[in-house]
């Protein structure tokens, strides 16, 4: 309440449910410690007392924090033979595709088609394997190529090779319709199958 010195008593900008402001906050609980805030806005409470009072958890390399709430884990001791222990949680929400490099799937970012001039600027290859395709005298696809459905794209190269850059030059390998998807899982599959290999001028990043 204003206490008159600025004017007549009357209510304040803290009154806005039709109460004083000290007697709405006696009804409020009282503030969460920072470091338990994000725990108790995404779990239950229950739960929250227990980890927030479990002096193991205040410094230690068992536990992880996930949407915003505190757990205990350890890591995997067991994978299937050729499976890596990769944990992404994806921020924001980007495009993840999958696609075959020498035989072994990886994880990249599709942050979709750019405009380039692979004459200046360093650019690596990726293979699409379609049915069919047709390109224009630019380079460009007349139409959305027929792509094999099942089938990943192939990569030629990953970080840390000489040859990889973050730019793909998308390479059309066109197959017959007996072809079974993800026959071919690298660069040289690609060149050594046979199949016409059609390079374009689409690019992606």
């Amino acid at each position: 309440m204003n206490d008159g010195v600025f004017g007549p008593p009357g209510p304040t900008v803290g009154n806005l449910f039709g109460r004083r402001q000290d007697e709405l906050a006696r009804d409020l609980p009282l503030p969460a410690p920072v470091g338990e805030r994000a725990v108790r806005a995404a779990g239950p409470l229950e739960a929250t007392a227990r980890l927030i009072g479990d002096t193991a958890t205040q410094e230690s390399t068992g536990w992880r924090v996930r949407g915003g709430v505190i757990e205990r884990w350890a890591p995997v001791s067991h994978l299937p033979e050729g499976v890596e222990a990769i944990d992404y949680n994806n921020p924001y929400a980007q495009n993840i595709e999958r696609v075959w490099f020498d035989g072994t799937i990886v994880y990249a970012l599709d942050a979709g088609e750019v405009a380039v001039d692979p004459a200046t600027t360093k650019v690596a290859q990726e293979y699409q394997i379609v049915y069919a395709v047709t390109l224009g005298e630019d380079g460009l696809p007349v139409q959305e190529p027929e792509v094999v459905p099942g089938q990943l794209n192939i990569y030629d190269s990953v970080p840390g090779m000489a040859k990889y850059s973050p730019i793909w030059q998308f390479n059309y390998v066109v197959v017959p319709r007996s072809y079974m998807p993800n026959t071919l899982r690298s660069e040289v599959d690609c060149l050594r199958s046979g199949h016409p290999v059609l390079r374009s001028n689409v690019f992606e990043n």
